[in-house]
């Protein structure tokens, strides 16, 4: 019987060691998924905010341009923001109670291990919001 024990010890250091190196991985990946969730609040703040934008001003013009410009530098992501509705116009106002969509869509690449001698082994998580939205602005020259 006290052959067959130490014949297993090795075999019980190499199941130790698998389950190690498991363990870690998990704990590794669990570091790299906050950042999806942060991506996320970002966008849902970039898409609020261009939505309230376009219901108080009535329009999708220059200014909702510097405004996103602004929200690119606040959050550090430049994320695809297009709008549709019954915009009319060179600088596409939207006349008072007609509804509006909003959608931003971002991906965020998450790293999940770094091989010795390889590239980097990247999982991209695309992220979307889409926001309705009812312009507050009466536009008298579209009546």
């Amino acid at each position: 019987m006290s052959k067959n024990l130490s014949q297993d010890q090795g075999a019980f250091y190499i199941d130790a060691l698998i389950a190690l190196m498991v363990f870690i991985a998990v704990i590794f990946s669990f570091l790299a998924i906050p950042e999806v969730f942060v991506k996320r609040q970002e966008v849902d703040y970039i898409a609020r905010t261009v939505t309230r934008r376009i219901e108080r001003d009535g329009m999708a013009g220059s200014a909702l341009r510097q405004t996103m410009n602004d929200l690119a530098g606040e959050t550090g992501i430049s994320a695809d923001v297009s709008w549709s509705g019954a915009f009319q116009g060179a600088d596409s106002r939207i006349q008072i109670r007609d509804r509006f969509t909003v959608t931003v869509r971002y991906t965020v690449q998450v790293r999940l291990f770094e091989p010795t001698f390889g590239a980097p082994v990247y999982v991209n998580i695309p992220i979307q919001k889409t926001l309705s939205g009812v312009s507050e602005v009466y536009w008298k020259e579209l009546a």
